[in-house]
């Protein structure tokens, strides 16, 4: 844990623009700030997570305010309770603790740095790299998807960067579509590349390719599987471990996605009685385009084309073990141009 007593950079009014507060975060290393009032007393925290969710909800064009996006019941605590510190990060899968007297008011920051796990992992890789993306429009009509730049850095060589990060190498790479130009890509951009990369003549369906992978040699026993055109921060080797001590055939992750409705809402408890929400925050688990499948229960089928979802729901038929793992809330699907966009302004302020 890092103590953080200068903490007058992390300060923030509940007035503070959106815009004012993106530009704050592209300044610093740590996505977090405190809103407190001129007494330095805590109101609310504000993390990437929040500005995420406000874009998302809201638009690019937003007018929103601290005040707004704000979490207004953020985790704290005091020098008293120095022995609980460690139990608040884990507990409440938080980076960032502010310290405060009983009276709210902040007095410095604890920070959680994890420690990084770089072991080379027994598990095979699989990006899905095959579609036509057609979401993206005529702009990207001669660029395949996965190779679409972002600061000069793709969405497949973002997704690589994490996997070998963190130890990630037995990688393959399924194609379809505007195959060669992906290959001759990668191979230029990564010229020292041991990529697998498995063409299938004819689309096999989201998940066909799976089998096309355990037909070849020094598969392991688990394969990940990640889509391509997702963006993502999170601890895979977390998500495998998860996937083994369970035991699970199949383990699919999930991503929180929030947005905040911009109308009161009435919760009616009988014709005379009802109660009023303010804008609340709806929050889902949603498929991630993540995924954790075993050799062994992909052998069980005589096939070699099938979407994901009937992969898992035959898998659930045959009464195997399916589980889900939740990666967090730094996570976002890049499937169309509008949402390219908004990834833009999400790497260029550092929040994903």
């Amino acid at each position: 844990m890092k103590e953080i007593n200068k903490i007058e950079k992390f300060l923030i009014s509940g007035s503070e623009s959106l815009e004012n507060i993106l530009t704050l975060m592209e300044k610093r290393e740590e996505k977090f700030l405190l809103v407190v009032d001129v007494k330095k007393k805590l109101l609310g925290t504000v993390t990437d997570a929040d500005i995420r969710r406000e874009l998302i909800s809201s638009g690019l064009n937003t007018s929103s305010n601290a005040q707004k996006i704000m979490n207004p019941t953020p985790i704290f605590s005091t020098d008293k309770e120095e022995d609980k510190w460690s139990n608040y990060f884990i507990e409440n899968e938080i980076e960032h603790l502010p310290i405060c007297t009983e009276d709210k008011i902040v007095k410095k920051i604890i920070q959680f740095i994890p420690k990084k796990n770089n072991l080379m992992k027994n598990v095979s890789v699989l990006i899905f790299a095959g579609g036509k993306g057609v979401r993206m429009g005529a702009k990207y009509s001669n660029t395949p998807k996965p190779i679409i730049e972002i600061n000069q850095k793709s969405l497949i060589a973002r997704i690589l960067d994490n996997l070998i990060n963190e130890g990630f190498h037995n990688i393959s790479i399924a194609l379809n579509h505007e195959s060669e130009k992906i290959i001759n890509y990668l191979n230029e951009k990564i010229p020292d590349n041991s990529f697998n990369f498995i063409i299938e003549d004819q689309p096999l369906g989201t998940a066909g390719a799976l089998f096309e992978l355990i037909k070849q040699d020094g598969v392991e026993e688990n394969i990940l599987a990640i889509n391509s055109d997702i963006l993502f921060q999170s601890n895979l080797t977390k998500f495998l471990n998860h996937h083994i001590d369970l035991e699970n055939d199949i383990t699919v992750g999930t991503a929180e996605y929030s947005y905040k409705l911009p109308y009161g809402v009435v919760h009616e408890e009988n014709i005379n009685q009802f109660s009023i929400e303010e804008k609340p925050i709806q929050k889902f688990n949603v498929l991630c385009g993540i995924y954790i499948v075993s050799k062994e229960i992909l052998s069980k089928f005589n096939t070699t084309k099938l979407d994901m979802d009937k992969l898992i729901k035959a898998t659930h038929e045959m009464n195997n073990s399916i589980g889900y793992y939740d990666i967090g809330s730094k996570w976002m699907d890049v499937g169309s141009e509008e949402a390219l966009e908004l990834a833009k302004k999400f790497i260029n302020a550092e929040l994903i």
